[in-house]
């Protein structure tokens, strides 16, 4: 029969890890807005530092006789934890041989791999996302934006969302590229009577990714019913919180990349596909200086009930 050939092997652990990193990076929302640093990967321990350089004073007036003061540049760091994240699926040969997703040649099980590539990279991407709102709706990791007290007054509407981004940016509004919200919100945002221009534009950089709506007052619009909830709600009535970002608004901090793996239980006759990861999120609202504010969280309110 001879020496194995390349189309012999069915399972390549880097193709693998291309074909989930693909999906993965589909599958983000608002992971695409992320700061990527991998100039770290492979680094032990479970916490990774990050320089940067801090920012510099005001210009100075000299007069005609003076001098210009020196001021140092000066670095500074700041950590992130990073973790560690899998997830592993595995099929029967009795199930496959009864599924209609059942392959053929070489690899029978070829449209399983092909499932548990792209869902394990769904969950991997699902779960960077809500790492991040986790990370930016704590204490400190954004700047309080439009924060409605009266039910059903204070809905969602062009008015507010342009409130909200300017009482967190002040002038630098205009720096806004995204806004999350939930789906609740943007229901009341489009129905209200001075609702603003929504934009969608198959040539988007974001169009296709999840919860990609289009784009409003200059922001890709995210609707997604995992922005979390404020507690307790608002005059009784259900409310969540909406997050406006500047460009890289949070980093997201690959320690080591995908590794997939495969077993084969000869015993139980059975496959198993996995994979894992190990990454951090950070929020980087004002961290390189007090005033470099990226973040915004604010709340509409809804009529719905508590």
């Amino acid at each position: 029969m001879g020496a194995t050939q390349d189309s012999d092997v069915a399972f390549v652990p880097k193709v693998w890890s291309d074909h989930i990193q693909a999906y993965f990076d589909r599958k983000m929302a608002l992971g695409q807005l992320a700061l990527v640093d991998k100039t770290l990967m492979g680094a032990p321990g479970e916490k990774v530092t990050f320089p940067y350089f801090k920012a510099i004073g005001d210009a100075q007036e000299p007069a005609q006789d003076e001098g210009l003061e020196v001021e140092p540049l000066q670095d500074d760091s700041f950590d992130c934890t990073v973790k560690e994240i899998g997830k592993a699926v595995g099929w029967k040969d009795k199930a496959r041989r009864k599924s209609a997703a059942n392959g053929s040649g070489i690899n029978p099980n070829s449209k399983q791999e092909a499932e548990a590539q792209r869902q394990i990279a769904r969950v991997f991407a699902e779960k960077v996302d809500a790492d991040i709102i986790t990370e930016i709706n704590s204490s400190g990791k954004h700047e309080d934006g439009f924060i409605g007290t009266t039910a059903s007054t204070h809905n969602a509407s062009i008015n507010y969302l342009l409130e909200s981004k300017i009482t967190a940016f002040g002038d630098k509004q205009d720096d806004a590229v995204a806004v999350a919200m939930h789906s609740q919100d943007f229901l009341n945002l489009m129905t209200n009577s001075t609702s603003g221009f929504l934009k969608a534009d198959a040539q988007d950089p974001f169009w296709g990714a999840p919860g990609f709506i289009g784009r409003i007052l200059g922001m890709a619009l995210f609707v997604m019913d995992t922005m979390p909830a404020v507690s307790g709600g608002i005059n009784s009535k259900k409310a969540w919180y909406h997050f406006i970002f500047k460009a890289n608004p949070f980093g997201l901090y690959i320690a080591e990349d995908l590794n997939p793996e495969q077993d084969r239980d000869i015993l139980h006759r059975e496959t198993i596909v996995s994979a894992t990861m190990w990454y951090g999120v950070l929020s980087l609202n004002a961290k390189v200086s007090s005033s470099d504010k990226r973040v915004c969280r604010g709340a509409f309110t809804t009529s719905i009930s508590v």
